[in-house]
């Protein structure tokens, strides 16, 4: 029983990184339409920053979301990264991930 309640606790802190902190999404007052599409908003175990595909990631330029040099300027990393070096750690689930599948599927 003792482990399953470890296990347990453990899933529910790392479910829940943004608890009784400000989510970036509201700390950088995003639009209703960017949260229905960022992946930080999905993923709420992990920051943002290593979130590959997150909106602030991408730019007009063909940015893949995988550049976290924006992360380390963004005023919620710098309030909760607690100044460690960044790693992506959820691939494929950003938003240039999906706009390349639908150019997938365009094309055929």
């Amino acid at each position: 029983m003792k482990t399953m309640e470890r296990t347990e606790t453990r899933t529910e802190q790392k479910a829940d990184y943004w608890v009784e902190k400000t989510p970036c999404w509201e700390a950088c007052h995003c639009p209703s339409m960017i949260k229905n599409e960022c992946p930080a908003v999905v993923y709420q175990f992990l920051p943002c920053w290593e979130i590959e595909g997150t909106y602030c990631k991408l730019n007009d330029f063909g940015a893949s979301g995988k550049d976290t040099s924006i992360c380390e300027v963004c005023r919620v990393y710098k309030k909760y990264g607690k100044e460690e070096p960044i790693k992506l750690k959820l691939f494929g689930r950003g938003i240039n991930s999906k706009l390349v599948e639908l150019e997938k599927i365009s094309k055929h």
